[in-house]
């Protein structure tokens, strides 16, 4: 009866100290909450580049070609973002205005295609690199993994 009293009361406190000391313990170290955007990007897409080279087998200088279409889009990240920036500002605007002005929407929705187009470029660029870089067994192993992956997601 005593013990149980114990385990009733000690149990509850131990495990909240535990999840205090192991969240403390992150706190330092650029991880989970503390971490920036930035960070927890490059920490997944390391994670997802050694994941592919281990999976598809990848040779040393893959490896190298992989990591910079890694570098080359990360480095474009901000235009990816600076495609929806302003969007929800220009949408509100207009529709808190007496009247929409066409001629500025069309103008703000022409200048994201623009983007949209050279954003799409780039991205058809980077795939045709990883792909070239590829052998065809290699390919066959992607492109059956993703298969699987989609009949996972249904």
């Amino acid at each position: 009866m005593m013990i149980r009293r114990f385990l009733r009361f000690a149990f509850p406190v131990v495990a909240i100290a535990a999840g205090a000391m192991f969240l403390a313990g992150c706190r330092g170290r650029h991880c989970g909450w503390n971490a920036s955007p930035e960070e927890k990007a490059d920490r997944i897409t390391k994670r997802i580049a050694k994941r592919i080279a281990k999976e598809l087998d990848l040779r040393p200088e893959q490896k190298t070609k992989l990591d910079k279409i890694k570098t080359d889009i990360l480095a474009r990240k901000a235009d990816f973002k600076g495609v929806h920036a302003g969007l929800r500002e220009m949408a509100l605007g207009q529709i808190r205005a007496s009247t929409v002005d066409v001629a500025k929407v069309n103008q703000s929705l022409d200048e994201r295609e623009a983007k949209i187009k050279e954003l799409r470029t780039f991205m058809v660029a980077e795939f045709v690199e990883f792909h070239d870089m590829l052998d065809s067994t290699q390919r066959e192993k992607l492109a059956s993994k993703l298969e699987k992956l989609e009949r996972h997601c249904r």
